[in-house]
């Protein structure tokens, strides 16, 4: 498939460059070919959803030799068993979405606003959801359509053609285990920004998700040949220190872009029903193939993007909300492509071979904490010898190696088919290393380990352990977080972030609850104030069925389940239970036996 990026866009800058670069040039041209780029790989997704749908209705991959979908898709495509059932899910809706199906064709609608719509809307009703579409962020949409379908009641239980997914599997993903050894008081700077992660996402979250939300800060932030951008954006939804995008950058183009893709990549949807297993695999193949090569344009143009923080000139106040809002793709698939592209750049052999299509997004991230330039052909050649399963292994063993040696060395792979036995950690000679006797470990879908430590690497010195490269990238992460401006009440930071009602652990919709209502003579004290989530504050406090008293932050004596004419269902000094009614002991003392 031919490129729709001018070859001189795609060059290294040099290291002397980036710092003198016109950003409202460059923005423009990258801008230009960021959203020439997305509209083509969601177009490619279409006919890979075509043929998908065919393969599945089929159950072809047990033709194949592949009992779940999962295992074929991760194998032969580099993909996860949802992301294909998603992309045929998507097109058979289309169907019956005409008027969906045109605003795609024409470029009025985005491939994630389309996946959005294809979700909820039927042929009677799609005008109006277009209308809904018309005008609102993706964001905004998604919010508007839960709230759409919560008047509807709730969704019916979701079918599926095959079971893909197992107990070893997260959203279509194999469960992987990280860990890495440390010193004591990285594994506690470690709990810090998890915190700090869960406080940025406004949500109690797993640590695999925190670890994802660290990845991405570090990945963005790494290390890099151009100077950085001063300019930081503001805290109001939208606005940055630049101000509105239309007042500030007039050239910049807001209608979408529908751009084409090559006949014989549309070819590829055509005379499906006639097709055996095997020929249906290739065409996938070919479809994924045609995608990798502009995955490889977009990795390169987001990075520079990113390094002089073009997104801001445009007028987004984030890199996810430029990504999400203005090419129409997913975060979390553009902190994937930046990441193997900083790694491209370091090692031309992994470069050469990804941006040829040979390697997947996933099979790069999964080489480039291993492949250093002496040993890099090898572990290539050895991806297309061995399944992705067994490469994921060696590559964890070569890390094993790596920890347990006195001093850094690159790892070679391991023979053909020879076992893979864990190395004993040898004694380190006496110097600048310190003891490591705790371990941080967490399990997360694959490609979140495999961003993860891609993100170490990043911040990797040769000749230091990786701990030192995992510490560097924590501490990234948190100055970054709390250089973030602070917010204006002071009592949400106080409460950290999170409502204060008794076993509540909501981090998002905080609101700030005065204890005796300034409606009944309270004052704006810090005492008097606590931080209360939405929910809490508007149908359990001004509800009348919580009630709170007394001097905040310690000394709140919380009031639950009030009813007329009778006690409270339980009463709580801060956590601590001060009564309980009749009835909160009886249910403690079922629950006990």
């Amino acid at each position: 498939m031919a490129w729709v990026v001018p070859a001189g866009l795609l060059e290294r800058p040099a290291k002397d460059e980036l710092p003198n670069v016109d950003r409202g040039d460059c923005a423009l041209a990258i801008d230009d070919a960021l959203r020439r780029l997305a509209s083509q790989e969601s177009r490619c997704r279409l006919i890979a959803g075509a043929v998908a749908r065919e393969f599945l209705d089929r159950r072809a991959h047990h033709r194949l030799g592949f009992v779940r979908v999962g295992d074929y898709t991760r194998e032969r495509l580099g993909w996860s068993a949802r992301e294909l059932q998603e992309s045929a899910r998507t097109v058979t809706a289309l169907d019956g979405l005409p008027h969906v199906a045109a605003a795609f064709r024409w470029g009025k609608l985005s491939w994630t606003k389309v996946r959005l719509l294809s979700a909820v809307a039927s042929a009677a009703d799609e005008l109006e959801w277009l209308a809904e579409a018309d005008g609102r962020t993706v964001r905004a949409l998604a919010a508007r359509i839960r709230s759409k379908t919560k008047e509807r009641g709730p969704d019916e239980p979701a079918s599926s053609a095959d079971a893909c997914d197992d107990d070893d599997t997260i959203d279509g993903e194999p469960m992987v285990r990280f860990t890495i050894r440390c010193p004591r008081r990285v594994r506690a700077a470690w709990r810090h920004v998890v915190e700090l992660a869960g406080r940025m996402s406004g949500a109690r979250i797993p640590m695999w998700r925190a670890a994802e939300a660290i990845a991405g800060e570090g990945i963005s932030g790494a290390p890099h040949s151009g100077a950085p951008c001063s300019d930081t954006p503001h805290s109001g939804a939208g606005d940055t220190c630049f101000g509105t995008a239309e007042d500030r950058f007039p050239a910049l183009d807001w209608n979408v872009v529908r751009e084409a893709i090559p006949e014989d990549v549309t070819a590829l949807a055509q005379g499906l029903a006639e097709l055996d297993a095997a020929t249906l695999d290739a065409r996938l193949r070919a479809v994924v193939r045609c995608m990798r090569s502009v995955d490889w344009q977009i990795g390169r143009l987001l990075r520079l993007c990113f390094d002089l923080r073009l997104y801001l000139l445009m007028g987004f106040s984030s890199r996810e909300e430029y990504v999400r809002e203005r090419l129409g793709i997913s975060t979390a698939k553009a902190r994937m492509l930046v990441a193997v592209e900083r790694h491209t750049w370091r090692t031309p052999a992994l470069m050469d071979a990804y941006r040829d299509g040979e390697l997947s997004a996933l099979q790069a991230l999964a080489l480039a904490p291993i492949v250093d330039e002496p040993v890099a052909h090898a572990w290539l050649q050895r991806s297309g010898d061995v399944t992705l399963r067994r490469l994921w292994d060696e590559v964890n063993w070569a890390l094993d190696v790596r920890d347990a040696a006195t001093r850094w060395s690159p790892i070679a792979p391991p023979a053909l088919g020879s076992p893979l036995p864990r190395p004993e950690r040898q004694m380190r000679a006496p110097g600048p290393w310190e003891d490591c006797v705790a371990t941080v470990t967490f399990v997360g879908p694959r490609s979140v380990v495999a961003l993860f430590r891609s993100a170490i690497s990043a911040f990797r010195v040769a000749g230091e352990p990786d701990w030192r490269a995992f510490e560097r990238l924590i501490d990234h992460a948190r100055v970054e977080w709390l250089a973030q401006p602070r917010h204006r009440d002071p009592i949400f930071e106080r409460d950290g972030w999170r409502c204060t009602v008794p076993a509540c652990n909501s981090r998002s919709t905080l609101h700030d609850h005065h204890l005796q209502w300034r409606s009944r003579g309270g004052n704006n004290a810090q005492d008097n104030r606590t931080t209360v989530c939405a929910g809490h504050h508007l149908h359990g406090v001004h509800a009348g069925f919580i009630a709170a008293s007394g001097h905040a932050p310690h000394a709140i004596h919380w009031q639950l389940g009030i009813a007329r004419r009778r006690p409270p269902f339980l009463e709580l000094l801060g956590d601590t239970y001060v009564k309980r009614s009749a009835a909160a002991n009886a249910v403690s003392s079922v629950s006990s036996e």
